[in-house]
């Protein structure tokens, strides 16, 4: 919960000062060692925490956020007191200093007063070594010390004080998200046994408090998007910067409502920014899709009709008795499978260094063809260099050399021709999948982003408020205005100017994969890194002018440069690829299938 306390006078004039000295900043030439903008920035969140640490001398008769955190504290502590729960205390700015006035000390010295026992209130900083925070944290989670007090850097992660966490306050805001997370996580965490928890974040009004918090949220989504991939916003500001620009002080200092409204306005342009952005690549993948599915159903239905005529040839040359020719020798008769396996596997070894693709013999109306494997560019062993072994009809298909038992090429040959009933049916239901596929694409051609007209109305807003804050363009937190969807090329009648990069090239491969059944749906999809060396037998399922996407086993691709390949590349076309160094190109001499 957020409780706010009313600013001082004091606090209100020192903000009006901090005004100033950024106003000159930003007209005056004045040395960064004199004055800059993350020690106006610095002493602002100091004074929102406590006047006193600026001046301390400053009045203490108005109650402030401390007095507030010390009165929900004190409330805590007596309201568990039989259950002996524990409160963590944060802040940043002010840490113990004998020398001079501290928030730490001024809470223990308000809670003291308050009733709450000296010994049950402990400053983390005291435990300097891992033996004394050791003793320190078992202390806390015995319920021996009721409330810690602690900075994000000495009170984060390792922090194991949970088993009876109830109530965590934040003093001050932190400058980045990942601090709240460390500070929360405390708290939030496996281990506490109290199952509801409270978490306070104290705000003075009119001073840099609010405006701190609600940058953090901004900071927060666009770092969740950025984590997830999703964000597509062209520039955000430096999320680490520790100072505030001048027309936010100015606009603090003025109390303006608007201020808070320019954030809230920020953060949903971001978000739209980044749907519209979504849009605009499913949009273009659609196009792409229209354009390229009619290629695919067309080579598709033709290489189902060759298998269907080369089921036709299975069954016209089916025959009780054995018969393949090797070379121009015809193997029939007894003893005819184990004479024409050897004759055909020795034929097939001693052309082990050839690398085209040759004929070998024939069986039932197919010829069995091989090409010799090649090494790549690395050393591969004698007994690796099986050949490639194929058989070919109206199309072609592969099988297995088994070098060791002859018989069982001939075996294998024989179970690839009894595959092609099965072949068939998949290639029947692929084309039933593509032919949907193409039909749902153009049911969503060219539907328009449905959060337009609020993306445009924001837009003019912001720009209405970043004139209201004097906010020139170099202060502006919110996303550029998105380009209209209808001034973007059209891939379907033009070309892309520019290649649209391994990242785009990546989610075009994933949806190919999704929607064409080459990935296993239950299954993620990960890219994965290129070979250095050998050889790998891939799918092309995205390219652009500059990158080819290669689906292989297990649910994974890898991205490499198109102008290595040596030749264009279709999509849906099954290739081998030799790598050197890196670098990809195709193996002409292999077999193309699909």
């Amino acid at each position: 919960m957020i409780a706010s306390a009313p600013a001082s006078p004091e606090l209100k004039a020192f903000i009006r000062t901090l005004t100033e000295r950024a106003e000159r900043l930003k007209k005056e030439r004045v040395d960064p060692s004199v004055d800059n903008m993350l020690k106006i920035t610095g002493e602002g969140r100091k004074a929102a925490l406590d006047m006193r640490l600026i001046d301390p001398s400053a009045a203490t008769d108005q109650e402030s956020k401390i007095d507030l955190a010390v009165s929900h504290i004190v409330k805590i502590w007596n309201a568990t007191h039989a259950g002996r729960s524990t409160q963590l205390v944060f802040s940043d700015l002010s840490t113990p200093d004998p020398e001079r006035f501290n928030v730490y000390d001024d809470v223990r010295s308000k809670l003291v007063k308050a009733g709450v026992p000296a010994h049950e209130i402990a400053f983390i900083h005291d435990a300097e070594t891992d033996t004394a925070k050791k003793v320190l944290f078992d202390a806390v989670n015995a319920g021996r010390v009721r409330v810690l007090l602690g900075s994000t850097e000495r009170m984060g992660a390792g922090t194991n004080v949970q088993k009876r966490l109830v109530a965590l306050h934040h003093l001050d805001a932190p400058w980045r998200p990942p601090d709240i997370e460390q500070r929360e996580g405390r708290i939030m965490r496996q281990g506490n046994a109290n199952k509801e928890v409270q978490i306070f974040r104290y705000v003075t009004e009119g001073s840099f408090d609010a405006y701190m918090w609600q940058t953090l949220e901004t900071k927060a989504r666009f770092i969740q998007q950025v984590m997830r991939g999703e964000t597509s916003v062209r520039s955000a500001e430096d999320l680490e910067s520790g100072a505030l620009t001048y027309a936010e002080i100015k606009a603090i200092a003025s109390g303006n409502p608007a201020v808070v409204e320019k954030i809230k306005i920020d953060t949903e342009i971001r978000k739209l920014d980044q749907l519209r952005a979504v849009h605009a690549n499913q949009q273009r993948h659609i196009r792409w899709a229209i354009r390229d599915l009619p290629r695919q159903i067309v080579e598709e239905k033709q290489h189902l009709a060759d298998i269907e005529v080369d089921i036709a040839t299975r069954n016209a040359a089916e025959s009780p008795e054995f018969s393949m020719t090797v070379g121009h020798r015809v193997f029939s008769g007894k003893g005819a499978r184990e004479s024409a396996a050897n004759a055909l596997t020795g034929a097939i070894l001693s052309w082990r260094d050839d690398q085209t693709i040759r004929p070998r013999g024939t069986f039932r109306g197919f010829q069995i063809l091989s090409r010799g494997k090649s090494g790549g560019f690395g050393t591969v062993q004698e007994e690796e260099r099986i050949p490639h072994l194929f058989v070919r009809g109206h199309a072609t298909y592969t099988a297995n050399l088994n070098a060791t038992n002859p018989v069982g090429t001939v075996q294998s040959i024989e179970h690839t021709l009894r595959n092609l009933d099965k072949l068939a049916a998949e290639q029947r239901s692929g084309v039933a999948r593509i032919e949907k596929e193409l039909a749902d694409y153009q049911s969503q051609a060219d539907r328009p982003f449905e959060h337009e007209e609020r993306l445009k109305g924001l837009l003019a807003r912001q720009a209405e408020i970043n004139a209201l804050l004097d906010l020139d363009k170099g202060d502006q937190q919110g996303a550029d205005s998105a380009p209209d969807l209808k001034e973007e090329p059209d891939p379907a009648r033009a070309a892309p100017a520019v290649p649209l990069g391994r990242a785009e090239v990546a989610k075009m491969a994933e949806a190919y994969m999704r929607t064409s059944g080459t990935a296993i749906r239950e299954m993620p999809i990960a890219q994965r890194t290129p070979p250095q060396t050998g050889s790998v037998i891939g799918r092309a399922v995205a390219k652009d002018e500059a990158y080819v996407a290669f689906a292989t086993a297990a649910n994974s691709f890898f991205i490499v440069a198109s102008s290595s390949l040596g030749r264009d590349v279709q999509i849906g076309e099954r290739v081998s690829l030799q790598f050197h160094q890196g670098r990809a190109c195709v193996d002409n001499g292999h077999g193309r299938g699909r």
